[in-house]
């Protein structure tokens, strides 16, 4: 009876936690502009079936089935919110499988603080919000790791290719899922030699070899300027890495957040040890070989595997080649945050656990909650103020080329874009080409991105406005400003 009712308890929590966490991720939901990046993704999934597939396998193919899957769903155009529903729907399947996953690697208490860290993240709830592949990589890491925990659990060919599905599948939301098998294939080496299944992983590696390859190829082939913009490790990224994992964003609530938890971090890597020495000293007792562990050991090794793995790979080879971004990394978060869970147990005195357990989730919450107001970028903003205000005789100067491409393109779903539309005219570098593109305008609309932006091209655009046109007003947007001339007589 005890057992049942703990049972209908623990449905009822869950069930609570996946409505919270639905709840948050729906929430304002088309309230921001898209950004640059969301805007690329409903540029890419629109276009005609040839251009598109050649797009994805010879210039962009990561978050490839990401933009499959929204072609589709584009036919439904009721706005951004729709759109992002896409994105919503990984983003609350994965509150009862990090259940699952925590439940089974360190017991029900642990599942149930995991489903919550994850329901209220900053991070899970603002990337559920984005017409991006990042919910899905996100799934696609809970879900093959909790299949790899089945397979050392229980071998079995069967389970080797469902892991291998689950975890090739991922690599196809964003290149970085990559790492996620490595993640698990580096924890192996905590198990002691006779439990590890090595038929069994060596039939998965196999399998997920085939899936990989046409990603690695895609990585070989397509162009390397779409990482132009990363740029070598430093210890600052390391702390962006860190708040985004804890809050999104180190402002404000972000870096108290991060402190807290990386106490709570702190306090699993001290338990993590103590398991260790714990388990070398039953081998010991028992005569195991020297160094060998047993399996209350290796759910911390697959923990900590799962945040430092991704870390230290990506940056062994920005050393070569920058690609060490914290965004990137979000296939650290699930780890993170079981660790954090276990954390929370291991506070002590025992008087303080759930002080520390409803603190960092009323921060959490808190920082969610700012989240909604913060806006990367208004496209929408800046496409509609030229709807309402520019003329078919105007002319729209973008410098840089990037605003054309994201606000003429916003332009282009939005209703009633097409309409009374004005020249744009892209602007990289100073030069007769630009200008005389201008000449007849009565009105120019300088569209300048980002909206701080000042170096010598910026300096000599405004320059030769000026002395061809009078300044009238200057709008700011999020990391956009557009400024009005008129015409001198």
């Amino acid at each position: 009876m005890r057992l049942a009712a703990q049972r209908r308890d623990t449905r009822i929590l869950i069930w609570g936690i996946v409505l919270l966490g639905a709840l948050l991720r729906v929430y304002a939901l088309g309230a921001k502009s898209f950004w640059l990046d969301e805007i690329a993704s409903v540029v890419i999934a629109r276009m005609p079936g040839n251009s598109f597939w050649h797009w994805i396998w010879t210039e962009e193919g990561n978050m490839a089935l990401y933009y499959v899957m929204l072609r589709p769903w584009l036919d439904i155009h009721l706005g951004e919110a729709t759109i992002r529903v896409l994105s919503v729907v990984p983003g609350v399947a994965g509150i009862p499988v990090i259940y699952l996953l925590g439940r089974r690697l360190f017991g029900r208490g642990v599942g149930l603080l995991a489903s919550f860290l994850f329901a209220a993240s900053t991070c899970a709830v603002v990337y559920s919000q984005e017409a991006r592949g990042y919910s899905w990589v996100l799934l696609g890491t809970i879900v093959s790791t909790y299949l790899f925990i089945r397979l050392i659990e229980r071998p079995s060919y069967a389970m080797a290719f469902t892991y291998a599905l689950g975890a090739g599948v991922t690599f196809y939301f964003h290149y970085f899922g990559l790492l996620v098998p490595l993640a698990h294939a580096v924890s192996v080496v905590a198990l002691p030699k006779p439990q590890r299944p090595w038929k069994q992983l060596y039939a998965a590696g196999a399998l997920m070899a085939v899936f990989a390859t046409p990603v690695l190829w895609m990585i070989h082939i397509q162009p390397g300027r779409h990482l132009d913009w990363v740029q070598r490790p430093s210890l600052l990224e390391l702390y962006h890495l860190g708040v985004f994992l804890a809050a999104e964003s180190g402002k404000g609530v972000g870096s108290v957040l991060l402190a807290a938890e990386l106490v709570l971090v702190g306090l699993f890597f001290r338990m993590m040890m103590a398991r260790r020495k714990n388990s070398g000293l039953m081998a010991a007792n028992v005569g195991a070989a020297t160094g060998s562990v047993n399996r209350d050991f290796f759910p911390y090794a697959l923990v900590t595997s799962g945040i430092l793995t991704p870390v230290i790979f990506t940056l062994l080879v920005s050393f070569v080649r920058p690609i060490f971004f914290h965004r990137f990394l979000i296939i650290c978060l699930p780890a993170w945050l079981l660790a954090v869970a276990v954390g929370m147990r291991e506070v002590s005195p025992v008087r303080w656990r759930t002080p520390v357990i409803a603190g960092v989730c009323a921060l959490s919450l808190v920082s969610t909650a700012l989240s909604y107001s913060r806006v990367r970028e208004d496209w929408r903003g800046v496409a509609n103020f030229l709807i309402d205000n520019a003329r078919s005789q105007d002319a729209v100067v973008y410098y840089r080329g990037v605003g054309n491409f994201a606000a003429e393109n916003y332009r282009d779903w939005l209703p009633g874009g097409a309409g009374n539309r004005p020249t744009p005219v892209e602007v990289g570098a100073p030069g007769a080409d630009w200008r005389s593109k201008i000449v007849s305008a009565p009105r120019v609309w300088l569209v300048e991105y980002p909206s701080n932006i000042s170096d010598d091209t910026s300096r000599a655009v405004e320059a030769e406005l000026h002395s061809r046109y009078t300044q009238v007003a200057s709008k700011g947007f999020r990391a956009v400003t557009v400024t009005e001339f008129v015409a001198k007589p």
